[in-house]
């Protein structure tokens, strides 16, 4: 998880979009990661997680609204990592009662130095 963590610190603090064969091979890694190891994440690592699938999504629905050939890939990791957000925050808010605004507010402090 740290290694997906730095790399999407590395992405946002890039001028200019990644690749689509980039963006492809970044978003498999982190689906990999979410389906092995999400059931042993601890609070942090989760925070770390919905950073991740929020920002990354948000980013593929950007994406999937210009219109090129890749735009329909886009939405579709979109949903994918929209279903992973919605995940990682019910699973906080059952084991740790954080809200989806507490959620957020951890996320914005985690990317504040960004």
């Amino acid at each position: 998880m740290e290694t997906l963590f730095a790399k999407l610190c590395e992405y946002l603090q890039m001028k200019e979009d990644i690749s689509f064969a980039e963006f492809s091979a970044y978003y498999r890694q982190v689906l990999a990661e979410f389906m092995a190891n999400f059931k042993s994440y601890d609070r942090d690592t989760m925070i770390k997680a919905a950073a991740i699938s929020t920002v990354v999504a948000a980013n593929a629905i950007d994406r999937g609204k210009q219109k090129d050939v890749n735009a329909k890939k886009f939405k579709k990791y979109a949903e994918k990592l929209s279903f992973w957000a919605e995940s990682i925050a019910l699973r906080l808010e059952r084991e740790y009662g954080l809200s989806k605004s507490d959620v957020d507010r951890e996320i914005d402090k985690l990317l504040a130095d960004v």
